[in-house]
């Protein structure tokens, strides 16, 4: 639409290239995967970015005050949905380890946003945070990663 030109021309003025995304309307789920050391995979529980209004920025994101519900309340259709979608993700994007998927369930169902295969790893971290609700603590999880690791090189 004609509204948006300008902001388009300012873009197009920095780079030959503009991404243009959909603004999209629904609660933020995240999910997690981790690979065992015997290549079965697990997911965690949902995890739903709590922002009261506010666009989940870097701001709100590192400032301490981001808001996490875990696990997200959903059925059990969305969470079986979610996770064969991040299941299926992590295969096809030859992820190892763990990596983190993020989607916006929206009226029109899930939409994926972003996929961090490199998610953060800190105590306080979302992932290990997901997985702690499921009753791996911070430990185990790291025991896991690592064990993985030394599986998949001796492969």
């Amino acid at each position: 639409p004609d509204a948006y030109r300008p902001a388009l021309a300012a873009a197009l003025a920095l780079d030959r290239r503009a991404l243009v995304e959909e603004v999209l309307e629904g609660r933020e789920i995240d999910i997690a995967v981790l690979q065992r050391a015997d290549q079965t995979l697990i997911t965690s529980p949902a995890l739903e970015i709590l922002t009261a209004g506010r666009l989940f920025d870097t701001t709100l994101k590192y400032d301490g005050t981001a808001a996490f519900r875990i696990p997200a309340p959903l059925t059990s259709q969305e969470q079986s949905t979610l996770a064969r979608h991040a299941t299926r993700l992590f295969r096809a994007l030859d992820c190892a380890g763990t990596a983190r998927f993020d989607f916006f369930l929206t009226s029109r169902g899930f939409v994926l946003n972003e996929v961090n295969t490199a998610p953060g790893l800190t105590e306080h971290s979302q992932v290990p945070k997901m997985f702690a609700a499921a009753g791996s603590p911070y430990p185990r999880l790291l025991t896991e990663l690592i064990d993985s690791a030394l599986a998949t090189h001796r492969r």
